[in-house]
């Protein structure tokens, strides 16, 4: 008796699946999105990466930047990370674990959605976050377009 494995079927679904969703996410552009009081107009792909990975603290006005991430399980969250830094969630789970570890740093504040995330930037003076969402509206500024 044949399975859906003998038929490749299942491995063809999976692809499937990865494929529609991956499209889903390149359909809505990826912002990196800051408070609307954070002094800079622009950030390019080094900075976001510093600012993710908590090596870069402050803004030039001496405000502290408070990162805003999703959670870990967020396909958003991995287009940020290998379209702005070239890291992988694997190569981050293992970043963060050493900081932590050896007691340099803990990862930045998560957000449950792109939503969440828009909000809390929103909120924070010195906030940054990241979104997929073409929803992004005056109340935040728009520091990077990756692609």
């Amino acid at each position: 008796m044949k399975t859906w494995n003998d038929f490749g079927l299942l491995s063809l679904v999976s692809v499937l699946s990865f494929g529609v969703f991956h499209a889903a996410v390149a359909e809505d552009p990826l912002r990196v999105i800051a408070h609307p009081a954070v002094p800079v107009e622009r950030v390019d792909a080094a900075q976001a990466t510093q600012i993710f990975l908590k090596q870069l603290r402050t803004w030039s006005d001496g405000t502290t930047i408070e990162p805003i991430d999703l959670k870990e399980d967020s396909p958003v969250r991995d287009e940020f990370y290998r379209q702005v830094t070239g890291r992988e969630p694997a190569q981050l789970r293992a970043y963060w674990a050493r900081q932590t570890f050896t007691g340099m740093g803990v990862p930045p504040r998560r957000a449950a959605d792109d939503a969440e995330a828009a909000q809390l930037v929103k909120k924070m003076p010195g906030a940054i976050g990241y979104t997929a969402t073409e929803q992004v509206d005056g109340s935040v500024k728009i520091v990077l377009e990756p692609r």
